[in-house]
């Protein structure tokens, strides 16, 4: 990082920009990734709703089964 012919280098000042910029980038797609997989977890809780509304009556089988498709597609 000096003058070479008359000319100032970028280049350290580059690099850091563009890791800072893949930082967070990776960031945000982890972010991302584990958002997803804990709404993966979502699914049971969602059956463990409709059985016991279910239960309670205020469903019928059929109405559980296509609210649980309809969950399940996202």
């Amino acid at each position: 990082m000096g003058l070479d012919n008359g000319h100032f280098s970028f280049f350290p000042f580059g690099a850091l920009f563009f890791l800072t910029l893949f930082s967070f980038v990776a960031v945000r797609i982890y972010a991302i990734r584990q958002r997803y997989k804990v709404q993966g977890t979502k699914d049971p809780e969602f059956a463990s709703i409709l059985k016991s509304r279910m239960a309670k009556g205020e469903l019928d089988e059929n109405e559980y089964r296509r609210l649980k498709d309809l969950l399940a597609k996202k």
